[in-house]
Formats: structure tokens, sequence, C-alpha cells
């Protein structure tokens, strides 16, 4: 368990916790108050040393390493390390106390105008540096291998070096480094896994360069880019005086060999160039410990020289959205003097005459005050600058701050979507699923999700397949209520008693699940996961310091770029506990975070899904709690009163002057709860933000609001809600449908089990396969007949005719025998083959050079045999019903070989019984004696019988036994051959179970729940269903066979087989990615790519009977639910998006000509036709749920047990009369 970080606690006795100095990816740093009242830092290392399977066990085992292999260095340059302790299983580092370093002094000295901090002062500043460096190095054998601003500390305008936790020792010149290092400013040696006596000679000539001249020798905006120009790219010196270039050069050779020496060497060959008068870089500045008369305001941009446009610069050329807005699709002119593009109605106070052009005017950059005394820089909403007081985090130690703002012609825009409670979870699977048509299964990186519920069973919730798009585990978190008693006791939390609703604290049940409608627990919640909520969000916002994901998202989809700009949206309803009471807080803590990376105004949107509020609904907890959440937005909208809010004792407090949210829309839940309606609520919601961060439609929407919010001179808290109707040309739905259709009947041709088209040319195909393998029954016996000559080295009959011949010689036709010679001889034939019953006892020698040959013979052919049993299996015309037909047609063959076998084994073996029952019987004849025996000539015929059974006998049994292997061998296949049936049985029943889980029953009906709107599909065709069975009909057989070629190649690239996706499950997932990814290519190819405007004249036309009215109820559907009830005339925009081109303009005139009336903001849209209606400018007081009903709704929960406020520390105003 970590140790509690809060202020005035005692993490080691007599250390007391002052303030936090900054916080990082490794650990965080507090200054303490030491025994004696001397103040020192200590530094808390994340991490549970004593929990195996922490996470960031990895870290502290690492710093632990470094702490030991530093510990005895003593150094005036070195920062001083004063002990360390594990405190349950936290490692606790107390060092010497040094509150600035060389990057503060850096961001001082660019503030001031400079391009970085003076060469004399730095040169002083790093010979000190290179001296402990270049000491670790050769006294201690140690490499730093973390040199950079941030960890070369100033104490009295002498250099300090810090933070040793990479420290690595090496020998001979050379070491290991395992990772972890700041990839701005290692070595090319440390990305190979070495480490040298001169790598932190590389890091601090960077340092150099960075700290004089503000830009660095390598410029890559992500770790690969890093990596790569470390290892082989040239080194930008151009901003470096000429004389400077060749030292930090040689500093920054690939080989560790050609740099300097020593980092002292290095230093001195700087300095002595500045002697030399080879600098160009002004030396005058303000020493940092000196008074300092220049004031430098708030926010100053890193770099004044670039912020300055050029006054000189001819104007540039207007962009294609700017050309959009100067002449219409139809080339006709517009005029914006001629009347608001705003709608029907600007309303009160508007002046109709201004002109509104339709998108933002060219975002100015900031200037420095001049020299004479000019105003201060006026912050714009869209500025990124440096400030100086930013809690460093590990990432942007490494990164710095976010990128100055890029614009362009494209739609795509970098954003953070946090979804609260179970209302948001809805919106957010709708959102993804969105994402997931469109664009494919792979996400888009440059937008980020995360998912807050105090729901317990929240995650179980989001991932749950038959819930929509399931939510990744890293884009959950799930903050879980306690027992009251922990609000009560835990170190750490702010008091709560102070600001929640007086006894509300005790309603929690005894094992406390989700906020159940109760808005003061959701906040509570908040607060208690204070530190783990502003983590994920500080995860999630860091991702856009730069613009690699931006980059990587314009180039995988061609949408080109709007914004760098990120945005945060946050989405929740008002009726519950959860999103309700969050909401507030959490926008923030986000706009908080985003400060943190330098942006000076925050763009967060808010997304609130109120109930509707009239007498058909009922005056419930749901109306109540929207009533105060409203109330309370309307007290801090618009900056009419200052937020703040303290989430930690030991933090300062969150304060901001300015509203939770930049714009706020509100959306109106259906009056039931109806799980179709809902899904075309949360679709409305999707839609709206997916039009707005990924097409052209929400330049124009961005545009509108930014014009509208400039009309606005009341000073009245307003927000704005949205409708929208689609006739859409479902095209990329259709691309869905039709995929997990085709992967079903790709399936289903694979586990087809009719064979009868297959007999012949697979039997065919096995007797080639029979020869080619050596499984014929002659090929057999001659293996098992070679294995016996090779062992013998001659022909068996001649080895045994050797064994008989001398008896021969000795008794050539007489009647003398040598009855001991022939009972030798007939012992050793035995050995050599056995006798009929001796099976089970001691195996003759050729019996056992047949078992060996046997075992390998098994081997070979039981493979030759799961090949061709698995053969059809990967091959895309068989699959399943070839590879059953093969077995069946093996195990056949099998049967007659092992029949025909059999009975000529029968004959055999009678004939070798036969014959070694006669030898036995003349045996029993002879002499035993071991004299020479005489043999009458009554049996000399005998002899001459007892020579000729010797021959015949080992000839025979060797037959016999050549026989019963080749036999064994065909009876071993046979058995084996279930197995194989089995196999496929078991490939099919997974393959049927993966072709379940492509489509479950209903899924084609999931496609498209994506907000209010129709299809365009063809006539007579009724569902997507429909709509991909007649598009998949007509595609031709052969490219369908062509796809399962393709398919099986990255089958057998990814899984070897397909037999390997069958029997190891944990392919599956993948499988199902790579079938989906290959069909659905395969029919985007196919499927015709007109716009929706196209589909839709030529399916319908203008005069059909029935395309007016559909056209005018599409618009009159697009109408936002949510209205005011004062009954004035609101601003509306209304806007129709469709496809540019002459069908688009078509499309358009025809709307216009069925309604003369209204003023039409036109927006390029690509894939849909969609009608927009928005009011941007509602006021929030005149809300129905803000009205007598609401409020009697909200006066009822008051008079209850349950205070429908999220805290009472605040004079909530209570709500102006509006007309009922």
């Amino acid at each position: 368990m970590p140790v509690p970080l809060t202020q005035n606690h005692e993490p080691l006795p007599g250390y007391k916790l002052i303030d936090r100095l900054g916080r990082g990816g490794f650990g965080e740093v507090w200054r303490v108050e030491a025994p004696g009242g001397l103040h020192k830092a200590m530094k808390f290392v994340f991490g549970d040393l004593n929990d195996l399977e922490d996470d960031n066990i990895r870290a502290a085992e690492q710093e632990l390493k470094a702490l030991e292999r530093v510990k005895n260095i003593r150094h005036p340059y070195i920062l001083s390390l004063e002990q360390w302790k594990i405190v349950n299983g936290q490692l606790i580092i107390v060092m010497e106390l040094a509150e600035r370093n060389m990057w503060d002094r850096f961001k001082e000295c660019r503030g001031l105008g400079m391009p970085g901090i003076p060469r004399e002062e730095l040169i002083s500043y790093l010979l000190e540096a290179a001296e402990a460096l270049d000491l670790m190095n050769s006294k201690y054998q140690l490499q730093h291998l973390d040199v950079k601003p941030q960890n070369l500390f100033l104490m009295y305008n002498h250099v300090k070096v810090a933070d040793f936790g990479l420290a690595k020792a090496f020998e001979g010149g050379r070491g290991t480094v395992t990772g972890g290092v700041t990839p701005v400013y290692a070595g090319p040696e440390t990305f190979e896994g070495k480490v040298s006596r001169y790598t932190d000679q590389y890091s601090l000539a960077i340092v150099f360069q960075e700290l004089l001249t503000g830009t660095r020798p390598f410029n890559g905006s992500n770790t690969k880019q890093l990596v790569m120009q470390h290892l082989n790219g040239t080194p930008d010196l151009e901003s470096l005086p000429p004389a400077d270039r060749p030292i930090i050069g040689k500093s920054l050779a690939k080989l560790p060999e050609d740099r300097w020496p020593t980092c002292m060497d290095l230093v001195r060959a700087l300095k002595a160039a500045n002697a030399g008068g080879g600098s160009s870089i002004s030396t005058a500045a303000t020493h940092p410990n000196e008074p300092q008369s220049v004031q430098t305001p708030a926010g100053t941009a890193g770099d004044s020289a670039r912020a300055v446009p050029d006054p000189n610069r001819p104007p540039t050329k207007p962009n294609s959205a700017e050309r959009t807005a100067q002449k219409t699709p139809s080339g006709v002119t517009h005029n914006p003097a001629t009347r608001s593009q705003m709608g029907v109605n600007p309303g009160p106070g508007a002046n109709v005459n201004t002109p509104w052009p339709l998108l933002t005017p060219k975002l100015v950059t900031p200037q420095a005050a001049n020299s004479a005394g000019g105003s201060s820089l006026t912050l714009k909403p869209t500025t990124t600058q440096l400030r100086p007081l930013i809690v460093q985090t590990a990432k942007m130690s490494d990164l710095g701050l976010a990128t100055e703002e890029r614009s362009g012609d494209g739609a795509l825009v970098p954003a953070l979507i946090v979804c609260v409670g179970h209302t948001g979870l809805v919106a957010m699977r709708t959102l993804k699923q969105i994402l997931r048509e469109r664009f494919g299964p792979d996400p888009l990186p440059h937008v980020r999700f995360l998912y807050i519920d105090t729901d317990p069973e929240a995650a179980a919730l989001a991932g749950d397949l038959n819930l929509g798009e399931p939510v990744p585990a890293n884009e959950i978190f799930v903050a879980r209520l306690n027992r009251p008693t922990h609000y009560l006791q835990r170190d750490g939390l702010p008091s709560v008693e102070q600001w929640m609703p007086a006894g509300s604290l005790y309603k929690l049940p005894r094992n406390p699940g989700p906020a159940n409608g109760v808005r003061a627990f959701g906040r509570l919640a908040l607060v208690d996961h204070y530190r783990g909520i502003t983590q994920r969000i500080r995860q999630e916002v860091e991702a856009f310091v730069t613009d690699s994901l931006i980059n990587t998202a314009v180039a995988r989809t061609d949408l080109g770029l709007r914004s760098n700009r990120a945005r945060a949206y946050v989405i929740a309803g008002t009726a519950g506990g959860t999103g309700s009471g969050m909401f507030l807080d959490l926008a923030y803590l986000i706009k908080n975070e985003f400060r943190q990376i330098g942006y000076a105004k925050p763009e967060t949107v808010g997304v609130l899904l109120v109930p509707a509020a009239d007498k058909t609904t009922a005056k419930g907890a749901a109306l109540g709690n929207t009533y105060a959440a409203l109330q309370e937005l309307q007290y801090f909208h618009g900056g009419r009163h200052r937020y703040q809010a303290r989430f930690s004792p030991g933090e300062p407090p969150i304060a901001d002057a300015d509203g939770p949210f930049t714009r706020c829309n509100l959306i109106q839940l259906p009056k039931r709860n109806d799980p179709a309606e809902m899904a075309v609520t949360a679709g409305l919601v999707a839609r709206t933000v997916f039009l707005e961060l990924f097409t052209a439609t929400g330049r124009v929407m961005d545009s509108i609001r930014t014009e509208a919010f400039a009309l606005n001179k009341s000073g009245v808290p307003v927000v704005q809600t949205t409708g929208l109707y689609r006739l859409s040309w479902p095209r990329h739905e259709l691309v869905t449908v039709a995929t997990r259709r085709l992967g079903q009947r790709l399936i289903q041709r694979w586990t087809a089990k009719e064979a009868s088209h297959l007999r012949e040319p697979i039997q065919n195909w096995l007797d080639e396969q029979w020869r080619l393998r050596n499984l014929d029954v002659e090929v057999v016996v001659e293996e098992f007949n070679k294995a016996v000559r090779d062992a013998l080295r001659e022909e068996p009959d001649r080895v045994f005719e050797a064994f008989i011949s001398p008896l021969r010689q000795r008794t050539p036709g007489g009647p003398r025998l040598d009855t001991e010679a022939a009972y030798e001889v007939i012992e050793q034939l035995f050995e050599v083959v056995g006798t009929p019953d001796a099976d089970g006892e001691k195996p003759s020698s050729l019996q056992r050079v047949l078992d060996e040959r046997h075992k390998k013979v098994v081997a070979e052919v039981e493979g030759h045999l799961s090949a061709m049993a698995v053969a059809f299996i990967e091959q895309p015309q068989y699959r399943l019903s070839g590879a059953e037909e093969v077995l069946n047609q093996i195990l056949a063959r099998l049967k007659r070989i092992i029949s025909g076998l059999e009975g000529v084994r029968a004959q055999m073996r009678t004939d070798v019984y036969d014959t070694y029952g006669r030898l036995a019987n003349v045996m029993n004849g002879l002499d035993t004696g071991r004299t020479l025996g005489v043999i009458g000539p009554r049996k000399a015929a005998v002899t001459g019988e007892l020579l000729d059974l010797m021959e015949h006998y080992p000839n025979k049994r060797l037959k016999l036994h050549v026989l019963d292997t080749t036999l064994s061998i065909y009876r071993r296949l046979l058995a084996s051959t279930p197995e194989f049936v089995r196999e496929i049985a078991l490939c099919r029943q997974r393959l049927t179970e993966i072709m379940a889980l492509i489509a479950p029953p209903g899924e084609a009906a999931k496609v498209f729940p994506t907000g209010p709107g129709r299809m365009i599909l063809p006539h007579g065709v009724e569902g997507l269903d429909g709509a991909a069975d007649l598009f998949l009909g007509a595609l031709p057989p052969q490219d369908i066979v062509d796809l399962d070629a393709r398919l099986q190649k990255e089958i057998e690239t990814r899984y070897r087989s397909l037999v390997g996706v069958c029997v190891k499950p944990q392919n599956t997932p993948s499988f199902l990615t790579l079938l989906a990814t290959m069909a659905r290519e395969f029919l985007d190819e196919r499927l015709e790519k007109s716009d929706p405007a196209a589909v839709f004249f030529r399916y319908r036309a203008e005069t059909a009977p029935n395309t007016p009215k559909m056209l005018v109820n599409s618009f009159e559907e697009s109408a936002p639910d949510l209205t005011s009830i004062s009954g004035k005339p609101q601003m509306e925009a209304t806007i129709l998006a469709v496809p540019l081109g002459p069908d688009g303009d078509r499309f358009r005139q025809t709307v216009e000509s069925l309604l003369p009336g209204i003023g039409f903001i036109p927006a390029p849209l690509p894939d849909d036709i969609v009608f927009v209606r928005e009011y941007p400018l509602l006021p929030l007081a005149e809300l129905p749920q803000l009205a007598a009903y609401g409020r009697e709704a909200y006066q009822q929960q008051l008079a209850t047990e349950i205070n429908p406020h999220t805290r009472t520390d605040l004079p909530w105003s209570p709500q102006e009369s509006v007309p009922t």
C-alpha cells in the first residue's frame, strides 16, 4: 500500500510533508521539513516492491539498484543523497533540496526575449556538470544515462547533477542498458541496448545546443522518428554559431569512440571557441539570481520571434472551405449581406444587416509587447504557449508543451471524449460504432475515449457484446463508492461534510453500488477518485502534446487536417446521480489538465442529455436532479462565478474564472423509457459529435456557432440544442452487413458436408499421393527387406545358405551327419529369424532390425496420413468436405489392403508352422549325443530332408516377419484415422462457433441505430439484410474463390493453417479481425461508390408522388425536441449537408423549391445527406426543465431526505420567473 501523501504527514519519523514539488511518470517529489527544521526533498517512487504483480515494480527496482551504485559518490556538483527507506513496499529517497533546474532558467530567458541561456553563463554551468559526470565515469565506471536540463539543478549559481534512476555501470568501456532513456537526449548506442563511457557526453551536447539556441539537433516529433534520427540521421547544427558546429558534431558522432575523450574536453573546446570570438549568440542577460527589471506576462510564447507574423507577407489565398463559403456548389455566388445565414429569425437584439461569413476569421497568433511598452499579450482561445508555472510530467519533460496550432482545409480535429454514467456509455458505444463502420475496426488514434462510472458492474456492461460496440478495459474508470467511514477516516481526502448536503453521507448503503440517482454521491466518487481520474485524463491529454496522432489519422483517412488543437467533450445525463453529479467538476479538471500542456483557453464542450419536462412526464427525481444540475451550470456558466474546489489537502485548489464549457449542447431524452427510442437519441448525440470532428460540415457548424456567440450581447447564459435527420445511402453500413454475411457464407462453404462432386478428383489425387508417398504395399515390403539386407550386408537366402553349407560339405549325400554341428546351426538360425511361437519372448536379431525400421516407417507414414488428411482443409475449394472425403477413401483403401494382407498372412503362417513342425520332428529323430552319429542307409534320405528344411525355414520365417511388420503399419494407419475424423469434427464445431460470433441474431439491426433518419435502398428491398443479399448474389463465383485463396495465404502466414485457428481458441479474435478486414476490402472494391444524392435520384425522382412529402417530413423531423418556453422566436441555424457535385446541387435545389422560406446553409458532406437544425443561443433560463414544472419536481425533491444538489457550500441562485 503506498504511503499517504498529505500535508503534515510524516512518512518517515521526523520528516513532515510540506508541499508537492512535482510529479512524473516514476514518482513524485515533496518538500519536507527534516529534524531540526531543515528543508529537504523527498522522492516517493511509484511501485510496490512487495507486490510482484505491481505494474510499476520494475521502475522501483531499477531506482533501487541505481541508488546502490551511486551511494558512495560525493562531489560538490552532485545532488547529495541523505538516506532511503522502503516503507510498506514503497521506496522513499531523502535528498538535498533544489527548487530550480536549468530548464526553468531556460524558460526564464525565453520569457525575456532571448533565444536561450546566455553563452558564458551556460558554459559555466556545463563545466561543473562535466566535472561531475567525468568523476562518475573515471572513478566509479558509471554513466548517468538521463542527462537533460530537468536533471541539472541550480543552487546559488552552481550546478547539481541529480536523478540517478537510470545510472548504469560499465566495464572495459562498454555496458548494457535495459530501457527508460529519454529519446530526445539519448545516445544512439542506448537504443541498441549498450552504454559506453561517452554516452553522457552525447546527451550533454544536445543539452548545450537546446539551452543556447532553443533548438535541438534532432527534431523528431515522436519516439520512432527520434530513434531513427539518432541512429542514422545527420544532426541539424545550423542554429549554432559556426565555431561551435564541429565541436558539437564531434560529440554527436554515431560511434562513441569518435567523440571527445571526456565531457570536460567538450566543454573546454566550446569555451575556447567563445574566447576566440566564434559565437554570435548574445551574452547580455540578467543573471538568474539578480533582480530582474523586465516583466514578462504569464503565458509568453516560447519563441517570440516565430510568434510574430511578418507584416510584409502578402495575404494568403483562401482555403478550400473559404472558397466553398464564397461560392455554392451550384456556382451561385452568395452575398452574405443579403440575409442572415443563421436561419429563420436571428432573434431580438440581433443586427440582421450584419454580414455573417460562413467561416471563422483566420486565427491570429499573439504578438509580444513592443520595446516601446506596448500592450501585453491578448490571449486567444486557439493559442498554445509556454507557461512559467506548469507541473511537469514525465512525458512533458521529454516532449515539452503542445505544439503551435496548425490549421488546414481538411476535416479532422483531435479530441478527448469523456462519457460519464450509463447515459454517457450508450452514447459512447454508438459513436464508436459509427467510427468502426466508417473507418474499420482499428481505432483512430487522435480521438481518445474515457468512460467513468460509479457502477461496480460498469466494466462488465461496457464490454458486453450484446449491448453494442464494446469499450476496451483501458478506456474504463470505475469510481466505486465506499462506506461512510471511508470518507471520514481517509487521509488525503478533504472534509466531505463541508460541501455535501447534510446527512447525505450516511445515506450510503453498507455495500454501496452506483450513485442511484443521488448527485452528491456522483461528486463524492469523483472527489474520492480524484487522483486516479486526473491521472487517466492526464495520460490522454498528454497524447496531444505532439502532432503524431493527428498526422497518423490524416494519413489513414485522407480527410485532411482542420486543426491540430484538441478539444474535449463531456457527455453525460442530468437525470441520474453519476453523470449529473460529476460533469461540472470533471469539466474543470479537464480544462486544468489542458492548461498544463499550454492551452491558454481550452475548448471544452458539454453534451448533456436532459429529460423532457411537460405534463406528460412525471415530476420525479430525474427532473428534480436536472433542475438542480442546470441551476449549477447556470451559476458557473460564462464565468458568472469563479469556480474553486480543493480535491486534496496536499494540493492547491483547482480554480477557474471561466465557465465549465466553451459551449454546451443539450439534447432531450425520450419521454418513454424505450430502448429503441433511447438508441435513436444516442445516435443523435453520436452523429452530432461525428459531424463536428470528422467532416467538413463540422467546420461550418463551428463557424455558425462562433458567429452566433458574437451576436449574443445580452450576457444571458445560453446553451444550444441540435437536431438532425439523415437520408443515407448506407454504403458503409451495407458493406458492414455484407461483410458479416460474406464471412458467414465463407465458413458455411468451409463446413459443408456434401462431397459427391469431389469423389472422383479426390480419388485421382489420392492415387497419386499414395504413389508419391511410397504407401503401396510393394514399396513398404521392399523397405523392410532392404532393412534386412542392410543389417546382413547380403541377401538373406545367401546368409542362410552360408550357415548350412558346411553341413552339406561334410555329408555330401552320405548317411553321416555331425549332430552337434547341426544343432548349432539350427540354434544360430533361430537366433536370426526366431521360432513361430517365440513372438512374446526374446526377439530374434532380424526382428529387432525390423522393429527399428518399423518405428521410422510408422513416423513417416503417420506424417503422410496427417498431411493427406488435412491437406484439403487448407484448399479453398475443398475444405472440410474435401478432408472428410479423403479420410473416407483412405479408410476404405486401408481396409482393402489390410484384408488382402491378412489373407496372405494366414496362408504364410500355416506354411511357416508346418515347416517348423517338420524340422522339429526330424531333429527329434537325430541322436542327441555330442559324438558323430552314424545314420544307416535307411536314414540317408532324412539327412537331405533336414538340410532342405534348414534352408526353407529361415526364408519363410523372415517373409512372415516382413509381412507382419508391413501389416502392422497399415493397421497403425487405420487406428490413427479416427483421430483425424475427430479433428475435422472439432474444426467444424469450432468454425460453426466462429460463424455465430460474426453476426449474432439481430446483429444487422445494430448497424444503423445512429440517429434519426432513413436509408436510401433499391426499390423493393427492405432492410440492410435484403440489400446485402442482393449485393452478394450479384458477385461472380470466381471472385469468391479468389478471395478464399488470398485469405488462405494470410491464414498460413499468421496461424500456419486453418486447423491452427480451430484448435487454438486464442486465435479466434485475431482471425475474426482478419476475416472481417479482408472481406470488407473485397466488398468495398465492388460496391458502387456513388454519393447518396446520386443514389437518391437513381431510386427516386423529384416528381415521384412520395418524394416531396418525404423530403418535407425529413426537414420537420430534424427539428430539435428541446425548445424555449418563452414564446419568442429563436435564432436557428439550418444546415443542408449534401455531397459536392451536380447531384448534390440538384438535391439542394429540390429541397429549396419545396421549402422556399427556409434559409438553408450549404455544407459539404460526401457520404450522407443530413438536415441539421440548431438553436445556438437558447437562453438557459427559458428551458422547460427550469420552468414551473421542473421547479415543482425540484422542490418536491428538496422536501425529501435526498438533496438534489451536488454541494451545499455555494449559494445556488434561484431561477428567475419565466413564462409557463
